[in-house]
């Protein structure tokens, strides 16, 4: 029965066009990079209202000193006037990957908690308050919590099926 057949056809132009896509999208992953960035950066600007670490445990308090002499935001952890939070920035780098953070000074010590001491007298004084060193306790606000990372490959699962033209 010659003129009963079925059978399925298959166009190699469509699909080889696909693939091009998705090695180009794979190859520069620039855009999608700068996009994963912002939306890092937009989570992590938003741990400075919920006042958590990225896995959800909440900034260590003020020192009740601390808070006392404050003069904005004293219930604010990690904010006195939003620098910090402020000056975040994302960058990719080398067009391979892509960093979140902030180069300010005291950036570093407020992710990972320190102690500071006197370098050239025998107290560190602040704001009237004196002492022979002060702890800083670590306030992580960078890094990425487990619904950032699930939207993460959302996001870049839906780049690829885009840049291959598979939507």
């Amino acid at each position: 029965m010659a003129g009963n057949r079925m059978g399925v056809t298959f166009d190699g132009k469509t699909a080889t066009a696909s693939l091009r896509g998705l090695l180009a999208g794979i190859e520069n992953p620039a855009p999608l990079l700068a996009q994963l960035g912002e939306y890092t950066l937009r989570t992590t600007r938003a741990r400075f209202k919920s006042q958590t670490a990225p896995d959800g445990t909440a900034w260590a308090a003020l020192q009740p000193w601390y808070k006392k002499e404050k003069s904005q935001n004293k219930n604010r952890v990690l904010t006195l006037r939003g620098y910090l939070r402020g000056q975040l920035v994302s960058q990719v780098v080398g067009g391979k990957s892509v960093e979140v953070g902030s180069n300010l000074i005291y950036a570093a010590v407020h992710q990972f908690g320190g102690t500071i001491r006197p370098q050239n007298a025998k107290l560190l004084a602040f704001r009237g308050h004196v002492a022979k060193s002060v702890t800083i306790p670590a306030r992580p606000y960078l890094g990425l919590s487990e619904d950032d990372k699930n939207e993460l490959v959302e996001r870049t699962l839906d780049w690829l099926r885009t840049s291959g033209g598979l939507k």
